[in-house]
């Protein structure tokens, strides 16, 4: 008989531990079961209503919305907002009962992408979403819904969208839906053009739909909110001709840039901004930033002659001139060993006592300098300052630079010579149509604008000043206009008196195409109300002056734009 062994007590032991190990994990999971089922309950029962939110929160989308129209002071749109199409493919989705070949096949028909090419799309199953096709339009769009496939899905998003193309770029700047960024108007007015008083907040249902309830207000969905519009002084008439005569005059003398400038001198708004190089805010993320960059608001240049109107201004109204008084003129003098000399020095080597009127048709460097000397150098600093040199304008738009103007303590008797005819100083094209504007309105200053401000809002963007008496403002136009007249200027027109002068400075550079040609001047003389600045730098046309490259320019836009506006005749 066989002998049965007991076990020992290490045996005894170890069965012990194991039975108590295996009842502790059957605790452990037990316990495991029981919390997750209290923690169901609870959130079930008593956490219902917050879970509830949760997923609410996950279905809620807003119904579309859509940015303000941005308008010209004649109601055209120049910027506005259009609803673009876009096809997905969501790989996750796709069943086995629709081939991927057979996807592609009923696509390519409305896409216009080959089905090969699909096939190759569609089968991108390391992402979630494919991006099939953008901008497509909305007949399309319906199509493909209408297909009811499950696999493919339909986006729509907002594009801001400029119908003018290259019209005003530099004014509108633009507006990026996906980015936000934004640049000139968009980004100035921002708040007016995204502020949406109303916008329906929606649960979306897990296939296409929205779900309604009672407190829906369905006048809110069903109509797409948008925001308010802005409306600009610019005419998009004026603004294409300022355009269009602008990129001619550069190709044609084939110069680096230029811009030109109209502005209503009674009330400061800006009627035309034309700079070159632009941009089309449409491709705007193709253009780079010397195309975006609005020149003429940032750089600054010395005004060369077209500054002798602000020192005849500055002297006559300091009282050391009147508009009778001679200056002389030596055709040339040596100052601090600089010599400043007349352009037609050779054929007018010395022209003696000179009259105003004189003194701006020939254009005269050694009177203007005479006449700069005769000022108090804190007295003529601080009659610059208030024509709105050294100082931005604080017109509506960004980037503006304030220029250059030393210091009366910074003047050297040869620097405030050179500040007489167009050298001590650097300038904005915007200062120095605003300053000679300020002398059309009868000395009046005026912030100059390019958005069209309801008559609440102008006292806190656009600011007046009396920079010089109506008296002194009114003889320095009659001075100007009979330069014009009394020469063969190519400034002269045949039914308006004209106020203006041009201007020819040269760049510190010293090779290539190095100056400046401008033209500033406003008509009718005897009731101004348009001012007009041209910019013309670096012609290369072999003679390169004020009078040969931007007063046909500014003679080309001053007859359009009184065709325009039906300024009635003066002459």
């Amino acid at each position: 008989m066989k002998k049965i062994r007991k076990p020992d007590t290490n045996e005894i032991q170890y069965k012990i531990i194991t039975h108590k190990r295996i009842a502790f994990v059957q605790f452990c999971v037990f316990l495991a079961f029981f919390i997750l089922l209290v923690y169901l309950f609870s959130v079930q029962v008593f956490d219902f209503s917050g879970y509830k939110k949760q997923g609410i929160a996950i279905r809620n989308t807003s119904n579309l919305t859509l940015r303000g129209n941005i308008l010209d002071r004649n109601g055209l749109k120049l910027a506005t907002d259009e609803l673009v199409y876009e096809i997905y493919a969501h790989p996750l989705l796709y069943s086995n009962k629709t081939s991927i070949n057979e996807l592609a096949q009923k696509l390519s028909p409305y896409l216009n992408i080959s089905t090969k090419d699909l096939v190759t799309l569609l089968n991108s199953k390391k992402i979630n979403i494919i991006t099939l096709k953008k901008g497509v339009n909305r007949k399309t769009a319906d199509e493909i819904k209408k297909l009811n496939l499950r696999e493919i899905s339909v986006g729509t998003l907002n594009k801001r969208f400029y119908p003018q193309g290259c019209v005003a770029s530099h004014i509108l700047g633009y507006y990026s839906h996906l980015s936000k960024n934004s640049i000139g108007i968009e980004n100035i007015a921002n708040a007016q053009l995204s502020n949406i008083e109303t916008s329906e907040s929606l649960q979306r249902r897990a296939g296409r739909g929205y779900i309604f309830d009672l407190k829906t207000d369905l006048n809110n969905v069903l109509t797409k909110q948008k925001g308010e519009d802005v409306q600009l002084t610019i005419d998009t008439f004026i603004q294409y001709i300022c355009e269009k005569e602008l990129q001619k005059t550069i190709a044609t003398t084939r110069a680096e840039r230029g811009s030109v400038i109209v502005m209503n001198v009674k009330n400061g708004e800006i009627l035309a901004y034309a700079s070159s190089p632009n941009f089309d805010p449409n491709n705007f993320s193709k253009c780079n930033q010397l195309q975006m960059k609005n020149w003429s608001l940032t750089d600054i240049y010395p005004p060369g002659s077209t500054f002798k109107i602000i020192t005849v201004a500055t002297a006559m109204e300091l009282g050391a001139i009147n508009e009778h008084s001679k200056i002389l003129d030596t055709g040339k003098i040596k100052i601090e060993g600089y010599e400043i000399k007349n352009y037609d020095y050779e054929k007018k080597p010395y022209p003696g006592y000179i009259s105003l009127d004189y003194l701006f048709e020939h254009s005269s460097n050694v009177a203007s300098a005479n006449l700069a000397l005769m000022l108090n150098p804190n007295q003529y600093y601080s009659k610059l300052r208030d024509f709105g040199f050294g100082q931005k304008t604080n017109i509506d738009l960004t980037a503006e630079s304030i220029g250059l103007l030393p210091k009366p303590n910074q003047w050297y008797k040869s620097r405030q010579a050179s500040m007489g005819y167009g050298y001590g100083a650097s300038v904005t094209a915007i200062q120095m149509v605003s300053a000679v504007s300020a002398i059309a309105n009868n000395g009046i200053w005026i912030t100059p604008h390019v958005i069209k401000y309801s008559k609440e809002e102008l006292p806190n963007h656009v600011t007046t000043r009396q920079v010089m008496s109506g008296k002194n403002a009114k003889s320095v136009t009659k001075l100007l206009a009979k330069s014009i007249e009394n020469g063969n200027s190519v400034l002269k027109l045949d039914k308006y008196y004209v106020a203006a002068k041009t201007g020819t400075s040269r760049k510190e550079v010293t090779s290539g195409a190095n100056v400046y040609t401008s033209a500033i001047g406003y008509f009718p003389a005897s009731k101004p109300e348009i001012a007009i600045y041209v910019v013309i730098d670096s012609p290369k046309t072999g003679s390169d002056w004020g009078s040969t490259i931007a007063s046909p320019l500014f003679k080309e836009i001053a007859i359009e734009v009184a065709n325009i506006l039906c300024i009635p005749a003066d002459k």
